[in-house]
């Protein structure tokens, strides 16, 4: 009884996989290159890395974990239903995993390029970006301003719904250079690698 069960519910789970890799197929194959090609974008993020703190006096440099998530929303053009430049906003939230005292907070805006590839099940999306970053460092009484900036690069994917929506998931390696601004922390620049798991939404307009 149970092997028949499982052997059921395998073969429903095959047919449902076959079925939404042909309407994906289907979608995305007989998709316009001139009408649909633009496309606004909504994602959680999840982020986490090593941040290096490079001290005011001395120039003693601090590495820990930090971790954090953002909501990004952007816009972008697809040109040919291959090359995808677009433009985003993040508010970004990270928290030190040495010390839950420390949090940074903040804007990060980002302009990308990326190469959509067909694929059967979901296409596949390779790019790059530039970052720009205003953000609060704040640890105790002690708070600063950093403005940075830094580059990404991305790999994900893109599955068709509709021609209309579409989901997207991406992985990012992240590297930025921020400095301080201005406040009362003792760090005047933070640099940080990262990576970086968002899933989201696109409407295709």
């Amino acid at each position: 009884m149970l092997v028949r069960i499982a052997f059921t519910l395998s073969l429903l789970l095959g047919l449902s996989t076959t079925a939404l890799a042909q309407n994906h197929a289907y979608i995305d194959q007989s998709r316009s290159s001139l009408r649909k090609n633009m496309f606004l974008t909504t994602s959680v993020e999840g982020e986490y890395g090593r941040y290096q703190k490079i001290a005011k006096e001395g120039g003693g440099i601090n590495t820990e974990s930090w971790r954090g998530y953002g909501i990004r929303n952007g816009l972008g053009v697809e040109v040919m239903r291959f090359t995808q430049f677009s433009l985003s906003h993040t508010l970004l939230n990270m928290r030190s995993n040495d010390s839950g005292l420390e949090n940074l907070t903040g804007s990060r805006l980002s302009a990308e390029i990326a190469f959509s590839f067909s694929a059967p099940l979901t296409n596949i999306q390779f790019g790059l970006g530039a970052i720009a970053s205003q953000l609060q460092y704040q640890m105790l009484a002690k708070s600063s301003s950093f403005a940075g900036t830094g580059h990404y690069y991305t790999m994900g994917t893109n599955y068709f719904f509709s021609p209309s929506i579409s989901m997207r998931t991406d992985f990012k390696r992240i590297v930025t250079d921020n400095k301080m601004t201005g406040g009362s922390s003792d760090y005047r620049q933070l640099k940080a690698n990262t990576d970086s798991l968002s899933l989201g939404i696109a409407v295709w307009l």
